[in-house]
């Protein structure tokens, strides 16, 4: 069997012929010439001896570390203009800011990214924490907007970010996630457009809704860049697409963006059991700066126990978390609430561990 290809394209068409034994023997209405036409089947792919390259007809998209995902992922139209140019310049006039803020999103970066992923939306959505908090959980507005994805507390109750005397949902790393993108999905559905949304999300939809009606009745465009809306709200997208254009170009830029895996860098675990940020901190092996930048949603001492959420840890500090927590001595309580019995009662509080055990 004599067999090639036509190399014109990525995803290349094959041709064979027959042997004229093989013809003679199964009869003349037997053509010759045999053509694999081009397939994007993937499961059958392999028929044709091709790789998924030839298949989708470009390059295979390489994937390092979590900025690839969020570069490959990008799907907002492009914005350019001056407002856009402008805020690129205030960025690159302040590296160091830029680059701590990256370092920040280290720990925070890869959960969002799956989350956005998950659902199917534009990953420039990801990013959307550095124009808001730059990636501090922490972070309180003027208007009382807290956490990542700065939720104002109406909004917050709106979307069940619980705030109570012990807890903020709104610095709760996964719940304002999920929050935020079941919100900016709402507003995708009610303008369907993503830069009228995200003017929703920045200046609430009411009035996104109003300005839209006002220009509707002068006969004017209803886009983003035609509405009259207050000058946070007109840099808003520009800021975001330029922190978009700076991760899809850093070196363009001048910047050096901190290194993040593709891997997760925290992981849940429940604790029955009450303890303050010092004694995870201990049995982590980690700082309390490093326990509370992962758990900030907490207004009182105690992180763990009866009716708190899960608390995260970085994903290579969890094994030695739960031995040294298995190690701690323990009493059950009528009901079967579990209780780190009086010796430990110390290394709970933040205070020397109990004999025998090195916190």
């Amino acid at each position: 069997m004599s067999a090639h290809a036509d190399d014109g394209s990525g995803l290349r068409t094959r041709h064979f012929s027959y042997p004229p034994p093989v013809v003679a023997e199964l009869g003349p209405g037997l053509s010759p010439l045999v053509i694999l036409a081009p397939t994007v089947d993937r499961s059958r792919a392999y028929l044709l001896d091709i790789t998924e390259t030839e298949i989708e007809g470009r390059p295979p998209r390489v994937i390092r570390n979590v900025w690839d995902r969020v570069r490959h992922g990008f799907a907002f139209p492009p914005l350019k203009g001056p407002l856009v140019a402008e805020r690129e310049r205030w960025y690159r006039q302040r590296k160091d800011l830029v680059e701590g803020i990256t370092h920040k999103a280290r720990r925070y970066l890869y959960h969002i990214v799956e989350a956005v992923e998950r659902r199917g939306l534009p990953m420039e959505l990801a990013l959307l924490p550095f124009v808001e908090s730059g990636f501090e959980p922490q972070a309180l507005s003027s208007a009382q907007a807290a956490g990542l994805w700065q939720f104002i507390p109406g909004t917050a109750q709106k979307y069940r970010l619980r705030l109570t005397e012990h807890y903020d949902a709104r610095r709760d790393i996964v719940a304002s996630t999920e929050a935020a993108l079941d919100y900016l999905e709402f507003l995708h559905g009610m303008f369907n457009d993503w830069q009228l949304a995200l003017a929703g999300y920045n200046w609430g939809e009411e009035a996104v809704l109003r300005a839209i009606q006002r220009n509707q009745a002068k006969g004017l465009p209803t886009d983003y860049e035609s509405l009259t809306i207050p000058e946070e709200t007109r840099y808003y997208v520009p800021k975001l697409m330029a922190i978009r254009n700076i991760v899809a170009e850093p070196d363009k830029h001048g910047i050096e963006l901190a290194d993040i895996e593709n891997a997760a860098y925290f992981s849940r675990v429940d604790v029955a059991v009450e303890l303050d940020a010092q004694a995870v901190a201990r049995l982590a092996g980690l700082s309390v700066s490093e326990v509370l930048a992962l758990n900030p949603s907490h207004k009182s001492p105690i992180i763990s126990g009866k009716g708190r959420p899960a608390v995260l840890l970085p994903a290579n500090r969890v094994e030695e978390f739960s031995s040294r927590l298995s190690a701690l001595p323990v009493k059950i309580k009528a009901g079967g609430k579990r209780l780190v019995s009086q010796p430990a009662r110390s290394a709970v509080v933040g205070m020397a561990p109990p004999k025998g055990l090195a916190l």
